[in-house]
């Protein structure tokens, strides 16, 4: 005799449950602020940065404005580990920056934060490629593979012809890229951008940022110190400083801050 279950088909073993995928854990924010602070002594104290928080997620692209003595380079100098907070936590991919010594956080910055200036910093009498490799000075001593590692990132970035250029006989968008590729040569988890078009006319600045945006699309955490709404416009974040203040809620996209 068969035996038929209540919606009529033949008994038989239970259908297999489809297997359930994994919840992927969240990513590690690559920038967290609890609080941060930073005021200068003084009769009375300059507060430089009141107490902030922010969060920079992996993979973020942040733009961060404001008016010239507005905080702009108080954060960054306080993101880039240049200088410390009077109160407050910092956490950079999950470090918390609190209890290191001066050295502890200069290896620290050397692996974790590539740095572009405006006013690009490179050493005149090294060519294009030593440029580049002489930061990884911060991670290994080895010469090995140093060259081969500079030359990769310098094609990557567009100048694979010009290896052995000495920065004087490049343009200003080539030293900016280089520079870049400096700045990526370590792998970091942060690219952190200071007025990377100040000293580029219009048409340069706008192949340097469009180079951000594929590095950006590319997986890196980008944010960009600028006083330019342009620059600021291709970030999917903003956030304005004013008086040392955060002006524009942190997790704003561009479109609600328009």
């Amino acid at each position: 005799m068969t035996v038929t279950t209540p919606t009529g088909s033949a008994a038989g073993p239970a259908p297999a449950r489809p297997a359930t995928a994994p919840i992927p854990a969240p990513a590690q924010p690559v920038i967290e602020l609890l609080g941060v602070a930073r005021s200068y002594p003084g009769s009375p104290p300059v507060q430089a940065l009141h107490p902030t928080d922010l969060t920079v997620g992996q993979g973020d692209y942040l733009a961060v404005t404001g008016p010239s003595g507005s905080g702009k380079s108080t954060l960054l100098n306080l993101l880039g580990l240049l200088d410390r907070p009077t109160s407050g936590t910092y956490r950079l991919s999950g470090i918390d920056l609190a209890g290191l010594r001066d050295a502890e956080r200069t290896a620290l910055r050397g692996r974790r934060i590539g740095f572009v200036f405006q006013s690009f910093h490179l050493i005149a009498h090294r060519t294009t490629v030593e440029n580049v490799a002489l930061a990884q000075l911060y991670v290994t001593t080895r010469r090995h593979g140093r060259r081969s590692t500079a030359e990769e990132v310098l094609r990557r970035v567009g100048l694979g012809h010009r290896l052995d250029a000495l920065p004087t006989t490049l343009s200003g968008g080539e030293r900016q890229r280089v520079a870049i590729a400096r700045a990526l040569v370590n792998e970091p988890d942060l690219l952190l951008c200071d007025e990377p078009t100040g000293n580029l006319d219009s048409a340069t600045a706008h192949s340097v940022m469009d180079l951000i945006d594929e590095l950006h699309a590319g997986g890196v955490t980008v944010v960009v110190i600028t006083h330019d709404p342009t620059v600021a416009a291709r970030a999917a974040r903003r956030i304005t400083i004013l008086d040392g203040r955060l002006q524009t809620r942190p997790d704003a996209t561009r479109e609600e801050a328009a």
